[in-house]
């Protein structure tokens, strides 16, 4: 049954991909931008378990590897936008206090994943409950990435995403050591340096 499941998975994968190299292809093969990708994205609105490759981020390098130009700064933020839009629907979902209208700070992201770890441990038999956790996790550590790589996001605010970045990186590898290192992380120099205008104080991490 796992087998078949997967063979099913690779076969809407690659239907998938059929649909966005076909589409692109009709449209004349024309730079992927933002109102690309959203035409793009209304033809893969079927439910479908591989929702990540409706992904403007994934759809631009599935192009770039049949050869389209990319639009880096369009993509970057299109993708940040749709990873915020499917965050703010899980978190809703599981209950978590979550602005869409806000980019995350170091502060509301530390609350952010401390309840992360506090559904974990009460669903941690509920395999179900655990997968959608992580993937929760995994978006909101894919936004912040985004939003670091963003030419049009101030330099401060790269810096304090990319940072927010590895704490969901921290917090997926190893959730049970997260609050023990992140106080280690907050208490050291380079992070100290790094964002001197943060009061570390309002950041420590409650037991």
């Amino acid at each position: 049954m796992e087998v078949q499941d997967k063979r099913s998975l690779d076969e809407v994968k690659q239907a998938e991909r059929r649909v966005i190299v076909d589409l692109w292809q009709q449209l004349g093969k024309p730079a992927v931008d933002a109102r690309l990708l959203a035409t793009i994205q209304s033809r893969l609105n079927a439910p479908s378990e591989n929702h990540e490759l409706h992904g403007p981020a994934a759809i631009a390098r599935l192009l770039a590897d049949e050869g389209a130009e990319l639009k880096h700064p369009e993509i970057i933020e299109t993708d940040a936008d749709w990873r915020q839009a499917r965050i703010e629907t899980r978190t809703n979902e599981s209950g978590l206090d979550f602005d869409s209208g806000q980019v995350m700070t170091l502060t509301s992201a530390e609350a952010f994943i401390l309840k992360l770890e506090e559904l974990r441990l009460q669903d941690d038999r509920h395999q179900d409950s655990h997968a959608e956790i992580r993937t929760l996790a995994a978006e909101a550590r894919h936004l912040a990435e985004s939003i670091a790589r963003s030419r049009s996001a101030k330099e401060v605010a790269r810096g304090e995403q990319a940072e927010i970045a590895e704490w969901l990186k921290v917090w997926l590898q190893t959730p049970s050591l997260f609050k023990e290192w992140l106080e280690l992380r907050k208490r050291s120099g380079e992070f100290q340096a790094r964002f001197p205008g943060i009061n570390h104080e309002d950041t420590k991490t409650k037991s």
